[in-house]
C-alpha cells in the first residue's frame, strides 16, 4: 500500500533531525511492506471552484490513501499550511492529526486554552504583551526564577529561564511590539528534566526521562543535547499515562508527544507536541515507534 505523509520543509534542505524522523517512518513502511510517499507543502497548490482539490507539482492529487501530518509549521506560512491540512480534509482523505488538532497544539495559546478548558493540571502561566501588567502576574506565580516562552517554537528553541523581574522586563521590552509573552511558573523540583510520552491513536507507545548535561542548562531536549532514558510511568486516573492520554484527547490529536514535569503537587502538562521527534523516543525505549505510527496509518484507510 502506498501511504503519503504531508510537511512543511523542502526535502532537499531538511534538518538533520527531520531527515532522522523521515529515514525512520519510511524504513517503517518498508518493513511493514508498504511505501510511504513525501509531500512538500511547497510542492503543493490548492484549486477552488467547481470542487476541493490539491495539485501536487502541477498534477491532482490522487490515490492517497491516508495522509500523516508531520505538523511544523509557523511563521509567515502557517496560514498557508494549515488550510492545506484543511484541504486534504476537504477532499476526503483520512488525515491522521487533523487541521484542528494540530492547531490546538501548535499554537501554544491555544494549547493552554484547551488544556485548561479539559482541567489537565499545568503550572500556573500567564500571558502578556506589555511590561506594564508584570507585577499581578508575578505576584501569583512567585517567586523568581520564571519560564518565559515565545507562543511558537520546537526543540528547546524560544524557551528562556529568567533569573529577577530587572531582567524580565528588559526581555520584553526587547520584544514590545505586541506579541504575547507568556510566563511560567518555575518548578525547582523539576529543573533540567521532564518525562516525555509518546501517544499513538490512544495508546501510550513510549515514555522517555530527559535530563540535561550542560552545567547552567534547564531545557531537556534530547536535539540540544539532553540525555534520554526509558521512563515508568504512574499509573490510575491522576498518574502520567492517564494525564498524557487525556492531554492528547482534549487537543484531539491521534499521533502527539506530551511533555510532563514531575511537581510536588503532582504531575503537570507543559506542552502537548502534534510533531514529537523519533531519534529520542527510538533510542530510550528501543521500541519501534515509527512501526508504530505506521500501523496506525494503515488502520485508517478505509476497508
Amino acid at each position: 500500500m502506498n501511504l503519503h505523509m504531508l510537511v512543511f520543509t523542502r526535502l532537499e534542505t531538511q534538518s538533520a533531525t527531520t531527515k532522522v524522523a523521515h529515514d525512520l517512518l519510511t524504513a517503517a513502511a518498508v518493513a511493514e511492506g508498504h511505501e510511504l510517499t513525501i509531500i512538500s507543502d511547497f510542492d503543493c497548490q490548492m484549486h477552488f471552484g467547481n470542487e476541493t482539490s490539491v495539485f501536487i507539482r502541477n498534477t491532482p492529487a490522487k490515490d492517497i490513501n491516508v495522509l500523516f501530518v508531520r505538523a511544523n509549521l509557523s511563521g509567515a506560512k502557517l496560514q498557508f499550511r494549515r488550510t492545506l491540512i484543511k484541504q486534504f480534509e476537504l477532499m476526503g482523505i483520512p488525515v491522521v492529526n487533523r487541521e484542528e488538532a494540530v492547531m490546538n497544539a501548535k499554537n501554544k495559546l491555544r494549547n493552554l486554552q484547551v488544556l485548561t478548558e479539559h482541567n489537565i493540571p499545568i503550572p500556573k502561566t500567564y500571558v502578556v504583551s506589555h511590561a506594564g501588567y508584570l507585577d499581578d502576574a508575578l505576584k501569583d506565580i512567585g517567586r523568581f526564577p520564571i519560564i518565559l516562552k515565545t507562543p511558537s517554537g520546537s526543540q528547546g528553541k524560544g524557551v528562556a529561564i529568567i533569573e529577577s523581574k530587572r531582567g524580565l522586563k528588559s526581555v520584553i521590552e526587547m520584544f514590545d511590539n505586541g506579541e504575547p509573552i507568556v510566563l511560567q511558573q518555575y518548578v525547582k523540583e523539576s529543573s533540567g528534566k521532564d518525562i516525555r510520552v509518546f501517544v499513538v491513536g490512544d495508546r501510550v507507545i513510549g515514555a522517555m526521562k530527559r535530563e540535561t548535561t550542560r552545567r547552567g542548562e534547564f531545557r531537556s531536549n534530547f536535539h540540544l543535547g539532553g540525555k534520554v532514558s526509558v521512563a515508568d510511568l504512574t499509573k490510575g486516573p491522576k498518574g502520567e499515562k492517564q494525564l498524557a492520554l487525556n492531554a492528547t484527547r482534549a487537543c484531539g490529536l491521534d499521533i502527539a508527544g506530551v511533555d510532563i514535569l514531575r511537581t510536588q503537587d503532582g504531575p503537570k502538562v507543559i506542552e502537548v507536541n502534534a510533531n514529537p521527534g523519533l531519534e529520542g523516543i527510538t533510542q530510550a525505549t528501543g521500541k519501534n515507534i515509527a512501526g508504530e505510527i505506521i500501523r496506525f496509518m494503515v488502520s485508517k484507510v478505509p476497508a
